[in-house]
């Protein structure tokens, strides 16, 4: 009996001893993670910002997660019905901040006006307005040649997805900021009535971006201001649960979304969509755009 007590006593002992040892180790580990945190991971943390050095347009890099893309069933409308669905996205991406300024789309292409017949009807104003008046193939050409101005990058316009998703911002009311908006907290025409909005006032021209707060992942103007290119065709929603999806191989109109400073509430709320046809253009739409790191390896 008392070579069995001796022994629990033994192991008593060491476990003890071990605890110990085990507890200066994860110690010893997080002091040099916090010493030392660049030698933790060389990726970038989520909401980490990036600017492009020659337009300055400023990147936050959104990160990946799932959420339900829609007309939320509560707030079903008659003649806007979008089908709820769930959404995967499996990669991080870096959005703007804004939209890309009159003054970031001259450092790329110039002063010339591309639509002389109808031409943006800011372009004499604030450098710092959001660029309007350019069609969904005026912008291709200006991704293109602001990836030679800035060589490892590729850029793009959002999927229609990655666009909720980061407007939403893990948000599921009919705003990132609440239910309804009010004219001191985005750039709508706030003069029509709508059900999503506090009757106030209309500017009558888009503001200098980012003029009203960021919504919660700090991105600014996801409701009102201009409307966005996306790159998506339009096409009815699926159902089903999706993983990155891209919209149909074809169409005849692409999707914009975000409303903007001439129409109401109702095309300002995070599910809404826009349509236009690709060759044309309008004095509200303009676009934010996305930037990936090319790998050279």
């Amino acid at each position: 009996m008392y070579f069995y007590e001796t022994n629990i006593s033994q192991l008593s002992g060491l476990k003890s001893s071990m605890t110990v040892n085990l507890l200066f180790i994860i110690y010893c580990f997080n002091l040099f993670v916090f010493l030392f945190p660049s030698c933790n991971s060389n990726k970038p943390k989520p909401f980490s910002n990036w600017q492009e050095p020659t337009t300055r347009i400023e990147f936050v890099l959104i990160p990946k997660g799932s959420f339900y893309m829609g007309n939320p069933f509560s707030e079903r409308d008659t003649n806007n019905i979008e089908t709820i669905h769930f959404v995967t996205l499996t990669k991080d991406f870096w959005l703007s901040k804004t939209e890309v300024t009159q003054e970031q789309w001259q450092k790329v292409m110039g002063v010339r006006e591309l639509h002389p017949d109808k031409p943006n009807p800011f372009r004499n104003d604030n450098l710092e307005y959001p660029v309007v008046s350019k069609s969904y193939y005026d912008i291709q050409n200006f991704l293109q040649k602001l990836e030679t101005l800035s060589p490892g990058n590729h850029f793009r316009l959002p999927t229609e997805a990655e666009w909720e998703y980061a407007c939403r911002a893990n948000t599921s009311t009919n705003f990132s900021i609440g239910q309804k908006i009010s004219d001191s907290l985005s750039n709508y025409n706030a003069e029509i009535t709508s059900k999503y909005s506090i009757i106030g006032k209309n500017v009558g021209h888009p503001t200098q971006v980012g003029s009203y707060s960021p919504n919660p992942w700090g991105l600014f103007d996801m409701h009102g201001n201009v409307w966005e290119w996306v790159s998506d065709w339009y096409a009815p929603y699926s159902s089903q649960q999706i993983v990155d999806p891209q919209g149909p191989q074809n169409g005849t109109l692409k999707v914009m979304r975000g409303g903007s400073w001439y129409f109401g509430a109702d095309n300002a709320r995070s599910y809404s969509r826009g349509t236009h046809s690709p060759e044309s253009w309008g004095f509200s739409i303009g676009f934010r755009i996305v930037r990936e790191k090319v790998d050279f390896k």
